[in-house]
């Protein structure tokens, strides 16, 4: 598949809506399509002058001598056209604009009836018979509404037999991606749009689940409209006479100067107050610069007070009490504040999300970070990222998740398949399992970590085989049932962890922001439940069999029917329930 993405952005790769588009097709890259990324801003392609020289004097041919010339056919031959643009007044850029209105060449003048309607149809035919476009784009609002009319062009402008708007990924608030401070929360929506790069390549379309995930707002609409009006402020120019100094009101109301470190012995703090006083020993003179300001802190929850951060000539005092005009409030339940001190919790994710609120100049907010940072120049690196969970399957074997859960059967269905068999004893029934079970969980060791199954596996052929050699007969005549025990074990013993046992394999088809999503734990933890389930009936089922050796077959027939209801539930289910949660 041959995918030519056409970004027209004005900022080209440093815009919001590369950091979109480029994980789309990381994903799309990883299941096998040939990708490519045209940025218009670099491109010379000039305005359409309506005189249809190319559909009369020259056809196929514009008289302008740009860079278009060189693109006409490469869109044609393309099987996927991706429009990434940011939206601007409720359609595509500028750029965009030019690119598409320039395109006219590669249509024929003639007005036909394709379909059920008139179009013009394509002058060549030398691409695919049917090209995909997929639309991505971002803008600054926080709803996604605004980009309803742009939507609608591009499904009157694939509205032919020749094209199809196979997917939208549309990312309302998408200047939220540019914050350095929210890229950790925000890593699922780009997550997201990897994975469903790689969802279109491999089934033509974006997964209901993914597409969810994607059309799921990044903020509350009006936290996100606070925090881009202050980002604003911050950036308007004001004039002279519009500069308030801040009051010089009496200290009356405030305690003396109050020196009290923000924890003991290089830990954090461990009371609301400590934290909040104990910002000031941890104040940047570099960062303030001239700044006159009073910061009011109003706490409740377990912990009420009022205190205040009083920055004056490059120092910073603290106090408690309350100032009457200060240049921001904090109003914050204490424990709220106490996380975010921490480093348990960010300040912005914890506003955006409303555990605290702001008055007075919200500027202030995006500040604090830099205040309160250390009292050093602010020339040195940032910190090195700390090392994120592995998102990738190593080693030698790329098998999908779900494929790695089949792997893991291989020992028991060699027990299952020699078990009983005349003329092989237990050194075959149990002794091949156990060395089966022993290379996948030594392979697993290597590149990954083993699940509870690939662990137990050998372990308990390892027992099983030791007990039959002490002379235990056991094994041997109630294999099968105590088989089906340790399997329902091992699944419903996982229901007690963070991870289901069906979760250790499937997270490998999603993103890595997905693995904790409840929804995602909740769907892998039902079909978990569901199989633990089914093997404990197949242990009931076959210790009837030994208990009524005349209906033995009749009993293995039924425990072995119940994996069709098994595997046609865990199917469905699947992709029902997340999109379900999604919309319920």
């Amino acid at each position: 598949m041959k995918i030519l993405a056409i970004n027209g952005s004005p900022r080209g790769p440093r815009g919001n809506t590369d950091r979109i588009l480029q994980p789309f097709l990381e994903g799309a890259q990883s299941a096998g399509a040939e990708v490519e990324t045209v940025y218009l801003k670099d491109m010379d392609i000039r305005h359409c002058l309506g005189c249809f020289s190319c559909w009369t004097r020259t056809p196929g041919v514009c008289v302008h001598k740009d860079d278009m010339a060189a693109m006409l056919p490469r869109l044609r031959q393309a099987d996927v056209i991706i429009y990434a643009t940011p939206l601007y007044v409720f359609a595509v850029s500028g750029l965009m604009k030019d690119f598409m209105d320039r395109e006219l060449p590669n249509l024929d003048p003639h007005i036909v009836r394709r379909g059920d309607h008139y179009i013009h149809p394509p002058r060549h035919r030398d691409g695919p018979a049917r090209q995909k476009i997929v639309l991505i784009s971002n803008c600054g609002f926080p709803e996604r509404h605004h980009f309803s009319a742009l939507v609608e062009t591009f499904r009157r402008f694939t509205d032919n037999p020749d094209t199809e708007l196979a997917a939208t990924v549309l990312c309302a608030g998408g200047e939220l991606l540019a914050q350095p401070a929210l890229r950790e929360s925000l890593q699922r929506y780009i997550d997201a749009a990897r994975q469903a790069g790689e969802e279109f390549v491999r089934h033509g379309h974006i997964l209901p689940e993914t597409q969810a995930l994607l059309d799921t707002p990044l903020a509350d609409p009006e936290v996100y409209s606070d925090m881009a009006n202050l980002w604003w402020d911050s950036q308007i120019v004001r004039p002279k006479e519009e500069t308030v100094s801040p009051s010089e009101e009496s200290l009356e109301t405030l305690s003396p100067p109050v020196v009290l470190p923000a924890g003991e012995g290089g830990q954090g703090p461990c009371t609301c107050r400590e934290a909040i006083l104990g910002m000031a020993t941890v104040f940047n003179p570099w960062a303030a610069g001239s700044l006159c300001a009073d910061i009011q802190f109003i706490v409740t929850g377990d912990e009420p007070g009022a205190y205040v951060l009083r920055i004056r000539n490059g120092r910073c005092t603290a106090h408690e009490g309350t100032v009457l005009h200060p240049a921001m409030t904090v109003h914050t339940p204490s424990d709220i504040w106490l996380r975010i001190a921490r480093n348990e919790l960010s300040g912005q994710t914890a506003y955006m999300k409303g555990m605290y609120r702001i008055e007075g100049d919200l500027t202030m907010l995006l500040r604090l970070s830099d205040l309160f940072s250390g009292d050093r120049e602010p020339t040195a690196p940032p910190p090195p990222p700390p090392p994120q969970e592995e998102t990738v399957q190593r080693g030698p074997l790329r098998l999908p998740g779900m494929a790695w859960l089949t792997v893991a059967f291989i020992p028991w269905i060699a027990h299952w398949a020699t078990m009983g068999v005349p003329g092989l004893g237990p050194g075959v029934s149990l002794g091949v399992p156990f060395l089966l079970g022993v290379l996948i969980w030594g392979y697993r060791c290597l590149f990954a970590r083993p699940t509870w199954m690939e662990t137990g596996t050998p372990l308990y052929f390892a027992l099983a085989g030791l007990a039959t050699l002490l002379g235990s007969d056991f094994f041997a005549t109630f294999g099968d049932v105590l088989g089906y025990l340790v399997l329902a074990g091992i699944w419903l013993g996982t229901l007690a962890t963070e991870t289901p046992f069906t979760a250790e394999y499937s997270k490998w088809s999603y993103p890595s922001a997905l693995w904790r999503h409840p929804a995602f734990v909740r769907t892998n933890g039902i079909i978990t439940a569901v199989w633990g389930g089914v093997y404990l009936l197949q242990a009931v089922l076959a210790l009837a069999g030994h208990h009524a050796p005349g209906q033995a077959l009749l009993w293995t027939l039924a425990r072995n029917l119940l994996l069709v209801p098994a595997f046609a539930f865990t199917a469905w289910f699947q992709k029902w329930y997340p999109t379900y949660r999604a919309v319920s």
